[in-house]
């Protein structure tokens, strides 16, 4: 006869052997589940890249401005972009008749509490189609404001017996709360690359640089000729700036770059209303829209996502680009720089300064004192991105990115991020001296000169701002 201890070991036991058996099913139920969906997204690829798309024949621009949707004046819409990424998508459904050839990356300002369920609306050439399963995130990093930048993905289904895809040339949202976003939809273009036949091409070994917005009359000229310079020297071959408010000289000088190819001048006419009612001037939409042209429009695979006054020095290698070109193995997402502090409080040190010079004043030249202290990854720190691997990014680290990619920090002894602050942190911070940037010699000061004779030829002289 069993004592109650016996009977109340056996009941352990089984229920310890029951739910072991449960977990092994729940698990192999989701490896089926996933090696299923996997196979899904792998023919579902395979299928999409047979079909012949053809692009809208309307005239594309690209180049966005904020617009009101509905009767509501601060919510906005911005841009839209063709994203062939399946494996982004959450959920595929109705794949037996309907099959995802992508879906539409929406940049949008909405109210942070924002609860609508949103349809979006995609014209075609000949007929307009809708679609209800959105997927709606505020961007991170809102800081709580009224208002927050958002991002918007309607997938993108068409009928699989088609062999000829026409893709869409619009696409608007609409919600309950704002009848009109219904009645008088606001239609932005959707971007697709300048060549049609890269829509499903290899990502482009291409280093772009995303900066951060000109605002307040911005209008240190020099400081912009040194930036695109210097990155120039490092391996950038494109610069897209976005442009709230700057003096004439820096514009002149953007337009110069922009006729050469080199820089993209974007608007962000952000109202000004709503500006003390979204963080930083909507930081957070222009950056992802930054990634997003970059990837989608120009096919570049890297991007730099800096402000003015933030250079990222690689210390082993000749240039960024011949860092990546090593280092990246394909499921990299970014590659996060830590970040020291120079101060334009700091004094000047002219030793390198060439005597035919006639723009003197270079910051990575003349301050050559950086705090000792390296801050640690994802404070202040600062990335270049594989385009094609992110979801969300933020303004120091990736948000959300594509499965199957990871974030790498950079040793501090392969790179790091030089910050150039007007501003001292810390005033009473340890410096040491570190003269890397000057590995750039003559070039840089030649360069900056050459530039600035061509943009302010009755001068030479690119001013810069003394504040």
């Amino acid at each position: 006869m069993l004592s109650s201890n016996g009977n109340q070991a056996q009941y352990v036991y089984f229920l310890l052997s029951g739910t072991v058996a449960m977990v092994i099913i729940i698990l192999a139920y989701v490896s089926v589940r996933t090696t299923l969906d996997s196979k899904l997204r792998e023919d579902l690829g395979s299928l999409q890249k047979s079909y012949l798309y053809v692009k809208p024949t309307l005239s594309w621009e690209y180049n966005n401005s904020w617009r009101q949707i509905g009767s509501k004046s601060n919510h906005l819409i911005y841009s839209a972009y063709f994203d062939n990424r399946l494996d982004v998508i959450d959920t595929i459904v109705d794949h037996e008749t309907r099959v995802p050839i992508g879906s539409l990356r929406i940049i949008a300002i909405l109210p942070r509490q924002f609860e609508d369920v949103i349809t979006c609306t995609i014209r075609f050439e000949d007929f307009v189609d809708e679609f209800v399963d959105v997927q709606v995130h505020p961007l991170k990093e809102h800081h709580d404001c009224k208002f927050a930048p958002y991002s918007i993905m309607c997938p993108l289904y068409v009928n699989r017996n088609n062999t000829v895809m026409r893709l869409p040339q619009a696409i608007a949202i609409s919600y309950p709360s704002n009848r009109l976003s219904k009645l008088s939809p606001t239609f932005v273009p959707i971007s697709y690359p300048r060549d049609i036949d890269q829509l499903f091409a290899l990502s482009k070994p291409v280093l772009s640089v995303c900066v951060g917005t000109l605002q307040q009359n911005y209008s240190d000229v020099l400081r912009v000729a040194e930036f695109i310079e210097v990155y120039r020297i490092l391996g950038a071959r494109h610069f897209y700036f976005y442009h709230l408010s700057a003096s004439e000289d820096v514009m002149r000088l953007l337009k110069y770059y922009q006729r050469e190819g080199i820089v993209d001048i974007l608007q962000w006419n952000v109202p000004p209303e709503l500006l003390p009612e979204v963080h930083y001037i909507g930081n957070m939409a222009q950056i992802n829209d930054c990634v997003y042209r970059a990837m989608v429009v120009d096919n570049y695979r890297y991007a730099a996502i800096v402000d003015l006054d933030e250079i990222l020095i690689p210390l082993k290698h000749n240039s960024l680009l011949a860092f990546l070109r090593q280092c990246d193995e394909g499921r990299t997402s970014a590659y996060v720089f830590r970040n020291v502090f120079f101060f334009k409080l700091d004094s000047n040190d002219s030793f390198s300064l060439p005597a035919h010079t006639r723009n003197r004043f270079l910051y990575t030249q003349m301050k050559v004192r950086r705090t000792l202290e390296i801050l640690p990854a994802h404070q202040r720190s600062k990335c270049i991105v594989n385009t094609h691997s992110i979801i969300e990014m933020g303004n120091h680290f990736v948000w959300r990115d594509a499965p199957g990619y990871t974030e790498a920090i950079v040793p501090q002894s392969v790179g790091l991020l030089f910050h150039y602050r007007n501003q001292c942190i810390n005033c009473k911070a340890q410096l040491i001296v570190d003269y890397t940037a000057r590995r750039f010699g003559s070039l840089i000061w030649d360069r900056v000169d050459e530039t600035c004779g061509h943009v302010f030829t009755e001068r030479g002289i690119c001013e810069a701002t003394q504040n």
